[in-house]
């Protein structure tokens, strides 16, 4: 398939079937992708028993993971392929087993090879979780058409 020859809808849907496909901790943290569009992401999961610290509230690794995976929904929505280049989070509130996080990453600057995105956690109640920041770096080629 030539990205190239796709609409923007058709490169965000491919884009978005591929991470979904192939990210492993989608599948592992039961996250949910809610909304994809040209560098947007929404993407929620419901804190489980698994992603509970020693304190018995939810993990800071799987609130990161969480932002970490509509950033890179984000940030490769256009079909280039990006990676991290930095990340960092703020944590602001607790989670707890059972409450419902929405990550929304949100494209603030796209240049030629880099792009910063900020990424807000929110809980079912609206009240902010997390705030994660991050730089993606494009790489010089696009999404694979095949699987690899």
């Amino acid at each position: 398939m030539n990205l190239n020859k796709l609409s923007t809808d058709g490169v965000v849907r491919f884009v978005r079937e591929h991470i979904e496909k192939r990210d492993r901790l989608i599948e592992l943290f039961g996250m949910k992708i809610e909304n994809v569009e040209p560098g947007k992401a929404d993407v929620v999961m419901t804190v489980t028993e698994n992603q509970l610290n020693a304190a018995s509230l939810c993990h800071g690794g799987a609130i990161f993971s969480l932002a970490d995976v509509a950033f890179a929904l984000a940030c490769n929505s256009h079909g280039v392929m990006a990676l991290a280049l930095e990340a960092s989070i703020n944590y602001l509130r607790p989670a707890k087993k059972g409450e419902i996080l929405k990550a929304m990453a949100r494209e603030k600057n796209l240049g030629k090879k880099t792009g910063l995105y900020i990424v807000e956690v929110i809980n079912e109640k609206g009240k902010k979780v997390a705030f994660f920041k991050a730089t993606a770096y494009c790489l010089d080629e696009k999404f694979p058409s095949k699987d690899k």
